[in-house]
């Protein structure tokens, strides 16, 4: 492996990654992914970019990381690194928990570009202190909502806006995992295919935001954990999407999106388009038949979510899926669990609690 300093120029961003776990560089030895996959591949991956320092808690961590970064500076304090390192870049791949605080102090440090990972936080009130550093700083900064960036999606998008299956009428999502750790990539989309949410009515499993029998102390503070369960999203030009999410004994991640002409179906691994053609059962009607759809190859998702940080780092133009975006799904999630306390009575996004706090990875 090169050195640091071979992969250094005049050019190069500085980068600085907190929290070393899978989605930091770990699942880049998955022999399946596509690569890159993680913050560590994609900044790999660009010839304007050299992973300079790193910082975990965990000395096991730390050490692992050292072994495929032998060049990267490590710390224990995030604060640290950033007092020290003169970063231009941070990618922060720690619990949502802790992602406000960082986010604040990468920004107060002068850092240009930030990558958040998803929750971007765990409160309403988090996410707007962390905007209001970013915009007192002028620090630009993606939230890995990843499919934004990914060319099934965008095909999607781009049948949606040429009519291909008609007026949208409903969205069916299905995902294995909770409201904010996986439900609001799905929360994301719902809003980049098909426009903001109005109000969600949620049910959720276990005790959801019931904070006195199902929280945790952070800090001091009971937060609640996050749930998976059931949950009904009416956006605000009438669409109604139903969601399906929890533990299950397989990983599934869909949207089905249905229109008065047809059907898409797009997730992880594959986007269908299917049309109304004359039945072969029954004479005078028409059935949905798949049709076929081409999706160009692109560049790793990841790649891209990096170049779109760059040019916005470089140009001030906005990104694919940035700090309000972030904000918005994570008010979709929040949402939930306020519903679900609340029996289930429908909860306006614009009037979500600010203060309540939900505990995600």
């Amino acid at each position: 492996m090169a050195s640091l300093s071979e992969n250094m120029n005049e050019n190069s961003y500085r980068v600085g990654i907190i929290g070393l776990g899978r989605i930091a560089y770990l699942m880049e030895e998955d022999p399946l992914r596509p690569k890159p996959c993680t913050h560590a591949g994609a900044w790999q991956a660009h010839g304007q970019t050299a992973v300079v320092a790193a910082c975990d808690t965990s000395p096991q961590r730390r050490e692992a990381f050292r072994a495929r970064f032998p060049g990267a500076r490590l710390y224990a304090d995030y604060e640290e690194m950033l007092a020290r390192e003169a970063l231009d870049i941070v990618s922060i791949a720690a619990y949502a928990t802790e992602r406000c605080d960082m986010v604040v102090a990468a920004a107060e440090a002068g850092v240009k570009g930030i990558w958040c990972e998803k929750a971007m936080a765990s409160s309403l009130a988090e996410a707007r202190r962390m905007s209001e550093a970013l915009s007192r700083s002028g620090t630009q900064m993606v939230v890995s909502y990843m499919r934004r960036w990914d060319g099934r999606c965008r095909a999607v998008k781009k049948l949606l806006d040429e009519g291909a299956i008609g007026r949208l009428e409903s969205i069916n999502l299905h995902f294995s995992g909770n409201m904010l750790h996986t439900g609001t990539h799905a929360f994301d989309l719902v809003r980049m295919f098909a426009g903001e949410a109005a109000t969600v009515q949620a049910w959720l499993q276990g005790e959801g935001a019931r904070p006195e029998q199902s929280g945790y102390r952070f800090g001091g503070e009971i937060i609640d954990q996050d749930a998976g369960g059931f949950a009904l999203i009416e956006l605000e030009n009438g669409v109604r999407v139903a969601v399906h999410g929890g533990d299950k004994r397989y990983f599934r991640f869909e949207l089905e999106l249905l229109g008065e002409e047809g059907m898409i179906r797009v997730g992880n691994t594959q986007a269908e388009l299917w049309r109304g053609e004359a039945s072969s059962n029954f004479v005078g009607f028409k059935e949905l038949k798949r049709q076929p759809l081409e999706v160009a190859p692109t560049e790793s998702a990841w790649w891209l979510a990096a170049a779109d940080l760059l040019q916005a780092v470089a140009t001030g133009e906005r990104v694919a899926c940035g700090v309000e975006d972030g904000r918005q799904a994570l008010a979709i999630g929040l949402a939930m669990h306020e519903s679900h306390a609340k029996a289930g009575k429908a909860v306006s996004i614009r009037h979500v609690d600010a203060a309540l706090r939900v505990a995600s990875r």
